[in-house]
């Protein structure tokens, strides 16, 4: 019973974001018209046109890939620098309070600032992974640092009572506490680390880029082309925040 609860509750999940979609593609049709002016918004099946185009262009999955691996890269980064900065603040109150004014910082520096200082000491194929490993990482540190927190303390304390060597609490305690959490976030946060990517480099003129292409496409006023990459990126986004959401069913 709760099993077919469960698979008709996301049934209903999949409606409504269906007709979200939907929702936004009327908006999108009523704009077009009511503006009525192909340079400021172009008409869908333009846009559809142009994407068609850009799928069989060799140079578009090359700038594709190429953004994909510098968001993943910069997410990884990230990743890996929160799993360290939360282990330290997990040893020692000290550390926690040391790696905390980093973290806050970095929270609140301007995307746009931080991209145009980078292009000062990088090259435009660094500055995008650097710029989504910095707008990153306080969010992957909050959701570690939750997702520690979240770990029933009468498991630390029977592993302790049990004398459990620290290998085997973070093997079958911390690890297997923390990783639903985690799944649930990884979709979310490479989605965001795609999106901060291109927008670093529209910014730096990246080659071999989506925001390159996004750049070059907005200094020809060629808007429906923009509107096609633009749908690569938030379709993109889409499809990777539902795959990896999906990685909670493991867990």
């Amino acid at each position: 019973m709760k099993k077919r609860n469960f698979i008709a509750g996301r049934q209903f999940n999949y409606i409504f974001s269906a007709l979200a979609i939907v929702v936004m593609w009327a908006v999108w049709l009523i704009a077009y018209y009511v503006v009525a002016n192909d340079y400021v918004i172009p008409s869908f099946t333009d846009t559809m046109r142009r994407l068609r185009e850009l799928l069989i262009e060799g140079f578009f999955w090359r700038s594709f890939g190429m953004t994909v691996l510098r968001a993943t890269e910069g997410w990884l980064l990230a990743f890996f620098c929160a799993v360290a900065g939360v282990a330290l603040g997990a040893l020692s109150k000290k550390l926690r309070f040391f790696i905390s004014p980093f973290v806050a910082v970095l929270r609140t520096v301007p995307t746009l600032a931080v991209t145009l200082m980078l292009l000062l000491w990088f090259s435009p194929y660094n500055v995008p992974v650097i710029v989504t490993f910095l707008m990153l990482f306080p969010v992957s540190y909050a959701q570690l640092f939750s997702a520690y927190r979240g770990i029933d303390p009468q498991l630390l304390e029977m592993a302790r009572v049990y004398r459990l060597s620290r290998t085997d609490r973070i093997f079958r305690i911390v690890i297997p506490q923390m990783a639903p959490a985690l799944f649930s976030q990884a979709g979310p946060n490479l989605s965001l680390a795609i999106k901060v990517a291109v927008s670093a480099e529209v910014l730096a003129r990246t080659y071999v880029a989506l925001g390159g292409m996004l750049q070059d496409a907005s200094s020809y006023l060629e808007v429906a082309r923009m509107f096609a990459l633009t749908l690569v990126v938030l379709i993109t986004g889409g499809i990777l925040e539902f795959a990896l959401g999906n990685l909670t069913r493991i867990t």
